[in-house]
């Protein structure tokens, strides 16, 4: 029979905890450095969430141990100890706390938390020098002056971590007008900063704006400006803060925009930008001061190291634990090469150069074929409770790279086709910004064959109805999978598609993201609605898959009718504008009028999003519509301030003009009383 009170007494006073506890802590630091590696690259929602938990782990392993070590001290004052543990590792533990990595937070809403993290931290460092202070050696002047110099890179680091997170905080980055000034100076050269200033105080109005933009676009006018190239622009805080850009410096970004490398090869430029700024959110290395202070970290703990190790032959004879002994050696070596290490990933970028963007893919076809037949995984899930996060997170799909560049460049001409036909003044620049595939149906003359009324529904349910409507004409019976499609229809096929289920992963896993005001409900209540109409089908299919699905709704969507049995409209609205989109258009047609749909809604989304969520975001993964969004901010595009910022077309009218023209102010006599 186990006796728990001896038990017990073994863990509180075994001389092995502390030893664990510090190793354990050591080897988390390490596991964080090798996921921060990895971190730029796509992994599994497994690994990612071991990264979570072993970001969470350091801290409180780190706390538990500075805990145990305190209540060590005052149990333990008239019991002869081994000293050397009270003495080196709590400055050990505090390096630890400050994080060993150049990523100070893993989320966005740590770096919101750093008054609790500054009020935790503040705490730890007492209760460490209140360890070191009754644990200090009387006649061992060599380890008292290596546990000091120890503190001083432990205390800078806590420093550093708490004036990284408070610098990336909302409030601070609202309070500032553009980035440090070594970013700036890189980005913008000598005089740039000026310049910016300067055309800030002169800014543009919007209608002059709208005319020397269409000038630039279109080639009109020769640019003989010796601008830069201005593509990442150094002032993405504002846009993280959803600060509206003045119109001379889009301006001036159109400029560096257009005179950037081909078509193709922004993919790699929009990305430069996102590192930017993820290492201004997320890193303790985006100041100059803060990369200085990561320079000169691990040479501080050097002296400790050193003096500790060449003395260490002589704490045996002073009385002091030969394991203690080799387990601090381990532990100042480790955490040396630690920091040494950190400070090459920060010279070289290792783990925040951003190689690619991720492009979810969520397909409500084939998540409800999915849980028509659960697997193993689906099954134990559902009987743990955690079905929702499994139906999120574990299926999800990404698209190629390939694809991606090749969205961003049908982007890119339709902004530069915008400012070339579209926009003429301000009022038309405001509209190209909010079309959601109404000038894809005016060009091909399709508003008055009835398939307008698929745009007139809130964004989120247009947005499900088209995806719908996107997989009906893809497997559509009509369309034999052993016909052989011409390249271009081909490709504005997988084009569409992607942007179809992208734009399913935001309304199912991002809804914030997608648009203001979206319900996430919609697509679940879409995949109820399938199964309602499936009771129906006499004859049940053997196997569940995407086409067989497809077959069977349309099947019975000429039968169901919208409210019955609990029907929505969602899925025979879809139905409808699917065998509307077959009997109107040839398939070349077809497909680029999905497209150029398709092409509209994801730039509506980009230009809607706030910039906070886009920082959000990055903490996890780099989201597609984040590149879109600095792409089109590029071009010179609405962003969500400028959207929501402005005012109502209806209020922007005095007198029959309109406010984006300069206005007299009548004098008080010219006022008239009625």
């Amino acid at each position: 029979m186990v006796n728990f009170p001896n038990t017990k007494q073994w863990w509180e006073w075994d001389e092995w905890q502390l030893r664990i506890l510090v190793l354990g802590s050591l080897l988390l630091q390490f596991i964080l450095l090798v996921f921060y590696m990895i971190r730029s690259r796509f992994i599994s929602p497994l690994i990612r969430a071991c990264m979570w938990l072993a970001y969470l782990g350091s801290h409180a392993m780190a706390i538990f141990t500075l805990a145990v070590l305190f209540i060590r001290q005052n149990m333990t004052a008239t019991v002869e100890v081994s000293s050397i543990v009270e003495v080196m590792w709590a400055p050990v533990l505090l390096i630890h706390l400050g994080g060993q990595n150049p990523l100070t937070a893993y989320s966005f809403e740590d770096i919101e938390l750093w008054r609790h993290h500054t009020a935790t931290m503040v705490t730890q460092v007492a209760v460490a020098l209140y360890v070191f202070c009754r644990s200090l050696p009387s006649g061992d002047k060599r380890l008292l002056l290596a546990a000091i110099l120890l503190f001083i890179p432990g205390i800078f680091r806590i420093i550093q971590k708490l004036w990284a997170l408070k610098s990336a905080s909302i409030s601070s980055l609202m309070g500032s007008s553009a980035m440090t000034s070594s970013l700036v100076t890189a980005k913008l050269g000598r005089g740039g900063l000026t310049a910016l200033l300067i055309e800030e105080e002169h800014n543009l109005s919007l209608d002059v704006y709208v005319q020397e933009a269409r000038n630039l676009v279109m080639g009109t006018v020769v640019d003989d400006e010796p601008h830069s190239h201005q593509f990442a622009t150094p002032e993405i805080e504002k846009l993280f803060v959803d600060h509206p850009i003045p119109y001379s410096y889009r301006l001036s970004r159109l400029r560096g925009f257009l005179k950037g490398p081909v078509i193709g090869s922004y993919y790699s430029e929009l990305l430069a930008v996102v590192t930017l700024g993820f290492r201004m959110l997320y890193s303790n290395i985006n100041s100059l001061h803060g990369f200085l202070m990561q320079l000169s970290l691990p040479f501080l703990m050097l002296p400790s190291l050193v003096l500790f190790i060449t003395t260490s032959h002589n704490y045996q004879k002073d009385g002091y634990e030969v394991k203690d002994v080799k387990v601090t050696i381990v532990l100042l070596c480790c955490t040396t090469l630690l920091e040494f290490l950190c400070l090459f990933c920060s010279c070289c970028h290792v783990g925040i150069a951003t190689g690619r963007t991720a492009a979810g893919q969520q397909n409500l076809i084939s998540f409800y074929a999915r849980k028509r037949q659960p697997t193993k995984l689906m099954k134990l899930s559902a009987a743990m409770g955690c079905q929702g996060y499994i139906d999120k997170h574990w299926y999800m799909e990404r698209a190629s790279e390939h694809v991606c560049i090749g969205i961003l460049d049908l982007v890119i001409k339709h902004a530069k086709d915008g400012w070339t036909i579209y926009i003429v003044d301000g009022a038309s620049y405001h509209r190209f910004n909010n079309l959601r595939g109404q000038w894809t149906m005016r060009k091909n003359n399709l508003c008055d064959r009835l398939l307008q009324w698929s745009l007139l529904e809130p964004f989120d349910q247009s947005v499900l109805v088209w995806h719908v409507a996107t997989e009906l004409c893809l497997h559509h019976p009509v369309n034999s999978p052993d016909i052989e499609v011409p390249e271009s229809t081909a490709s504005r096929r997988r084009c569409s598609r992607v942007i179809s289920n992208y734009m399913m992963y935001l309304l199912f896993i991002r809804p914030d993201m997608l648009m203001p005001g979206t319900r996430q409900d919609l697509f679940t209540n879409a995949c109820k609605d399938i199964e309602l109409m499936s009771k129906h089908h006499v004859n049940e299919p053997q196997s569940i898959d995407e086409r067989s699905v497809i077959e069977q709704v349309l099947l019975m969507a000429l039968s169901a009718l919208p409210g019955a049995d609990g029907i929505g409209t969602i899925i025979p609205t879809a139905c409808r504008l699917a065998e509307d989109l077959m009997e109107l258009l040839g398939d070349e047609k077809r497909w680029e009028v999905i497209q150029g749909v398709w092409v509209e809604m994801l730039c509506c989304s980009a230009g809607s999003c706030r910039g906070y969520l886009h920082a959000k975001s990055m903490g996890e993964d780099v989201e597609f519509l984040t590149v879109v969004w600095l792409l089109l901010s590029s071009m010179g595009m609405e962003t969500f301030p400028d959207k929501f910022g402005r005012l109502h077309p209806a209020e922007q009218v005095v007198t029959g003009t309109s406010l984006s023209q300069p206005q007299e102010i009548p004098s008080p006599r010219e006022i008239t009383i009625i």
